[in-house]
């Protein structure tokens, strides 16, 4: 601040110099070789202290840039996944990224300009009103009205660069979701639908630029006129009172750079309001990210996991769920998981087994007192615990664009990695693949098929060694044989004597469900029948009607 402020004092020295030194010219006064050298000596000056002022302006500017994007990350990771459905993927890049620019040109360039016109424009027109107030008045007039009517611009500006920056979070998501999702465009050959709906998210940020581009085009060429219709009236007014010993000629010339000098704290109020109002909305944009609540009643409240060592026993009470009010997912589901037992889910597509696994988990938080752990209800227990000692792994699997290693070990030791690769029945694919385990399995896991995938992401379940694993039709994509490996594998695990696991595996397979200790049957959200396979055939229902259906398709 106080080198912006020095800067404006010699901007406005300079014309003052300027004057004395024409002054003494016309009067043959040799004291205008001082003048010229003092002015010399003021513009080298103005360029190291304004240099000083951008370095010292700037560089927090970037400091504040860093620290948003980095509070930006943190609290993506920090998020709940039902928190995602309020923010798209491509929306949250464009509120890190161009949102981020523009709070970064605010706090760096937008508050030294309003340093700089605050400054300038003190400082000039004291300068200007100590000279001759009447001139100043006449030059300062045309420019204020000017000002007053770009306010109305600059109004407009605001709304359709909010706009803008609405549509690049569309347009970032559109992208995003298309390249995601080319194998499946490219299959149902639907690439002139995606080109379509992107060519009209674009057409409409080209007419919101142009738009602005038009308010540009005139908003600041008026102020320009305005700074010529003022030197015009200066010359009118105060080219008499020179004439007449009123005014010098020198102090007319200085009136005139004072003008100039005025102009452009005129051209940068008007862009700088515009760049204050754009942060503003983007503040609004990031603030509604970083200030989200997450979702962790616990918080205050925790305690740690009941039953370490070994696998909890769960019991749900009366447990039910809705994304929306009104709309349930989930019907009052009541019922037992003794520790260390393996329990399966079976049901049609759409009866809540994956919303289930998902509220257990704590990716959903149930109401309080709805799932007990141990006795202890979920909501009470430290969430990063619970999660360090439980293990989902989900029907779909994310797979990052890494080696097979990386994905299912997050940086563990290849001792490690290897074993629980060989427990998910993984080891003859590498051998095939051209790199094992160092092969990179691109976008998503794409070079590998359905049933690679879900055992990378099985092995990478396996590898944590927690006390309750939670399955989700993990087991649909691999054959017969891979299966009963597998299972061979899920069930020396859950009755360990060291560590025993509790494991809850949902599946459409008969030949998986046959070996768990007990089955629960829910359909359209609520837990219809249990009981052990045996006992489920020997009475009507769906898990009877599906049984029956599998046999004879087999035959």
């Amino acid at each position: 601040m106080a080198a912006v402020l020095l800067t404006n004092w010699l901007t406005v020295r300079i014309p003052m110099e300027l004057a004395g030194g024409l002054d003494a010219l016309r009067a043959g006064d040799p004291g205008v070789r001082d003048a010229a050298i003092r002015i010399a000596i003021l513009g080298f000056v103005v360029i190291g202290v304004r240099t000083l002022s951008r370095i010292w302006f700037f560089t927090p500017a970037r400091i504040v840039e860093y620290n948003l994007r980095e509070a930006l990350f943190a609290q993506a990771l920090r998020m709940q996944p039902d928190q995602y459905r309020r923010f798209a993927t491509g929306d949250l890049i464009s509120r890190a990224t161009s949102d981020i620019t523009f709070v970064r040109a605010y706090s760096g360039f937008g508050i030294l300009q309003v340093f700089n016109v605050v400054g300038t424009a003190v400082m000039t027109v004291g300068q200007m009103m100590w000279m001759s107030p009447l001139l100043t008045l006449v030059c300062v007039l045309p420019l204020v009205f000017t000002f007053v009517g770009m306010q109305f611009g600059i109004r407009r500006l605001m709304t359709l660069q909010r706009k803008g920056q609405v549509l690049l979070g569309k347009l970032s998501d559109e992208l995003l979701g298309t390249i995601q999702g080319v194998g499946t465009v490219q299959a149902f050959c639907v690439e002139g639908s995606f080109q379509g709906r992107l060519e009209q998210v674009s057409g409409e940020i080209r007419s919101t630029n142009l738009e602005m581009a038009r308010l540009r085009a005139w908003m600041f060429p008026v102020i320009t006129v305005a700074g010529g219709v003022a030197v015009y009236l200066l010359l009118a007014v105060g080219g008499p009172q020179v004439l007449s010993g009123a005014l010098t000629a020198g102090q007319l010339a200085a009136f005139v750079a004072l003008t100039t000098t005025l102009l452009f704290p005129m051209m940068a109020l008007g862009w700088t309001v515009s760049v204050v109002q754009r942060s503003e909305a983007s503040l609004e944009r990031i603030y509604a990210v970083l200030d989200a609540p997450v979702s962790r009643p616990e918080v205050g409240r925790c305690l740690p996991f009941p039953t370490p060592g070994r696998g909890p026993s769960l019991s749900l009470r009366g447990l039910s769920f809705g994304w929306e009010p009104g709309q349930r997912v989930l019907h009052d589901i009541t019922a037992e998981v003794p520790a260390g037992a393996t329990i399966g889910i079976f049901g049609r597509t759409g009866s809540g087994k994956s919303t289930l696994l998902r509220v257990l988990s704590r990716l959903i938080n149930p109401e309080d007192g709805m799932i007990q752990v141990g006795g202890v209800d979920i909501n009470r227990l430290d969430l990063d615990d619970w999660r360090r000692r439980m293990t989902l792994v989900p029907q779909t699997p994310f797979l990052f664009s890494e080696s097979i290693a990386e994905n299912v070990g997050f940086g563990a030791e290849a001792a490690q990695i290897q074993t629980a690769v060989e427990a998910a029945a993984l080891g003859p694919d590498l051998q095939v693949l051209p790199e094992g385990l160092r092969t990179v399995v691109g976008e998503r896991g794409i070079v590998l098929s359905g049933g690679q995938r879900q055992r990378v992401a099985l092995a990478r379940g396996l590898l944590r060694r927690s006390e309750l694993m939670l399955l989700d039709d993990v087991l649909a994509a691999v054959d017969h044989h891979t299966e009963g490996e597998l299972i061979q594998m899920l069930a020396e695990r859950a009755a360990s004597q060291e560590n025993p696991v509790t494991c809850i595996i949902v599946s459409h397979r008969m030949s998986v469900l046959e070996k768990v200790d007990h089955i629960w049957v829910m359909d359209g959200g609520k837990l219809v029948d249990q009981g052990k396979h045996t006992e489920l055939l020997q009475r009507p229902g769906l898990y009877l009607e599906a049984w029956q259906a599998q046999q004879g398709a087999e035959q």
